[in-house]
């Protein structure tokens, strides 16, 4: 619990699940001293008083826009006539390099936008998934343009750091090179090994394996249909890559390659046993 909010008041557009955790988290961590919340969906959250976009853009000294990145344009048109000169944003787009180019275009003073990108989230969705905790331990990415001013990249920075996010800088290109290979490739791939799954009473015989590997297949594909295009090149490159890899086990096993086979297998393994380890 901090001494001093970072910010005093805190409005977060857009409550589902990690909308609606950051909004949790701010409150119960101590981040805002105030949190309000935009979600037409919505007839309650709970601790979170519910307002309309004008009311909270003009009232907010931190904007924090969770809203698909099909809206995200609209949203920021529709924030930027009520905000002050000295109202922040963030937000939490998983594609980072459009975020910024519509920060540019429509926000009156886009050097107070800091993007961000908390890598964690879950299967379930809305505001009755928020989790206070959710951010806790999680890499949290912030994406600079390179126009933002010192002082507002820090205070951002601190806001996410009291979500309990371990956070790190890069450009919003990076940021979309490394999310497509640790994010979105991944999902495109769970989305496809699933579909060929059988559709009948067999299914029910997976175990344990099949069900972690295809988790994050059970996403919303309505969302994930426009992160995937929005980052279309870089996931397609890393889609390549992962053919490549697999074409390689595919020879070894068609050649009946025993040593070929489990290398490349071991190669899978120490990456897996790195990640576990968080090396």
């Amino acid at each position: 619990q901090l001494t001093r909010p970072v910010f005093e008041r805190v409005a977060v557009i857009g409550l589902g699940l990690m909308g609606g955790s950051a909004a949790l988290a701010a409150l119960e961590r101590g981040a805002a001293r105030q949190v309000r919340g935009v979600d037409p969906a919505l007839a309650d959250a709970g601790a979170i008083p519910l307002v309309t976009l004008p009311e909270a853009a003009a009232w907010a000294d931190l904007l924090v826009l969770a809203v698909p990145l099909e809206v995200m344009g609209e949203t920021l048109r529709a924030a930027a006539r009520h905000l002050r000169p000295t109202t922040l944003l963030t937000d939490l787009a998983s594609v980072k390099g459009p975020v910024a180019e519509l920060a540019r275009r429509h926000l009156p003073w886009p050097e107070n936008c800091v993007g961000a990108h908390p890598m964690a989230g879950g299967d379930r969705t809305g505001f009755a998934a928020a989790d206070a905790s959710l951010f806790a331990g999680a890499p949290c990415i912030l994406a600079l343009s390179g126009g933002e001013t010192p002082e507002v990249v820090d205070r951002i920075e601190e806001f996410w750091q009291c979500l309990g996010s371990t956070t790190v800088r890069m450009s919003p290109e990076e940021h979309d090179t490394i999310a497509a290979t640790l994010s979105h490739a991944p999902h495109l791939i769970a989305f496809a090994y699933a579909a060929g799954l059988p559709r009948d009473h067999r299914l029910g015989l997976a175990g344990p394996g099949l069900r972690d590997f295809i988790r994050i297949a059970r996403a919303n594909p309505k969302l994930w249909c426009e992160i995937l295009l929005m980052n279309r090149r870089r996931v397609a490159e890393e889609a390549a890559r992962f053919s490549k890899n697999l074409g390689r086990l595919l020879d070894a096993l068609s050649r009946g390659d025993r040593e070929g086979l489990e290398e490349a297998l071991r190669d899978g393994q120490v990456i897996s046993e790195r990640l576990e380890r968080n090396e």
